[in-house]
């Protein structure tokens, strides 16, 4: 079992990028099947009936439910003897969601709204790099009531809504604590003590110099003999040592990192399809094609019309 202190400074060293808050309404009910998020969501039940996990526990008010990137979500809104039922792709678009449920401003009445979440979404990564709870491994977890949670989470949804002076670093201070809080939670439960395991090779600077290379040359040489310089190991050796890292064949990892940057350029550049494959290393567009097909279940051209949060 990794030590405390250890994962302390892997703590200190995260980088958290706020994403998005609002605070929602459910208009018809859905349900979330196996729904695939890029990034980490944590959710807080205002008011109203809202179930989760593969059995549909209903949640309590004043609850949190934090969902890791990439992990899959089994999700309720509102109560209804049968649901629409969304799969890995959550709604399909931001017209679709407001099917289901509707933004709300900040000061809403809540004794006239039924069943009401807040929402936020954020992205975090150690040393700038790797991506901190898909490293742990994480399932979705229910978090109770918590009042420091529930006033970041209030704030957050103000401040993304009055775009005051200031706004931006704000946002990023209120996500900065949230992050912490979610931590605390984490280590405080000993269930998750296996996932702590995995944070010890966070620690080892030769896997996150790979890590940042990669991250950083994804249109450029990264052959195992390439990197393999930088871990001061030999090519044929380097695979195996990322391995006994990650858990994660090398080569699959790079395409994966590949891939995700196309999925982000995608929903946040201009630029064409091709222009991105080739900007992330894929010198032949069809063959990325297929590779993106493959793992997000959608052509590049669906995704691009597609910029909502799933939930």
């Amino acid at each position: 079992m990794i030590r405390e202190d250890s994962f302390h400074r892997v703590v200190d060293a995260l980088h958290v990028k706020y994403v998005t808050a609002s605070l929602r309404e459910v208009v018809s009910p859905s349900e979330l099947q196996a729904t695939l998020e890029p990034r980490n969501i944590l959710l807080l039940v205002n008011k109203g009936i809202f179930y989760a996990g593969k059995n549909f526990s209903q949640l309590k008010p004043g609850s949190c439910y934090f969902m890791p990137a990439g992990t899959p979500i089994y999700f309720r809104h509102g109560d209804a003897q049968r649901y629409t039922v969304f799969g890995r792709d959550g709604f399909g678009s931001s017209e679709q969601r407001v099917g289901y449920v509707k933004l709300l401003p900040a000061h809403a009445d809540m004794n006239v709204l039924s069943d009401v979440f807040t929402i936020v979404a954020f992205d975090v990564q150690v040393y700038g790099a790797i991506p901190f709870f898909a490293t742990l491994e994480l399932p979705c977890m229910e978090m109770p009531a918590d009042e420091k949670l529930q006033m970041l989470l209030k704030c957050m949804v103000q401040e993304e809504e009055e775009k005051a002076i200031g706004n931006e670093r704000q946002l990023s201070n209120l996500c900065d604590q949230l992050v912490v809080q979610i931590c605390r939670h984490i280590i405080a439960h000993r269930d998750y003590g296996t996932a702590f395991e995995k944070v010890s090779f966070l620690l080892d600077k030769r896997l996150v110099s790979i890590i940042q290379y990669i991250q950083n040359n994804l249109n450029g040489d990264l052959s195992n003999q390439a990197i393999a310089q930088l871990a001061y190991v030999s090519k044929d050796y380097v695979g195996q040592f990322f391995k006994s890292m990650t858990n994660a064949n090398l080569q699959d990892y790079i395409e994966q990192q590949r891939l995700e940057k196309a999925h982000q350029l995608l929903r946040s550049s201009t630029e064409s399809i091709q222009e991105i494959a080739q900007a992330i290393g894929f010198k032949d567009p069809a063959y990325f094609s297929r590779r993106f097909k493959l793992k997000y279940g959608k052509n590049a051209n669906q995704i691009r019309r597609d910029s909502s949060i799933g939930l």
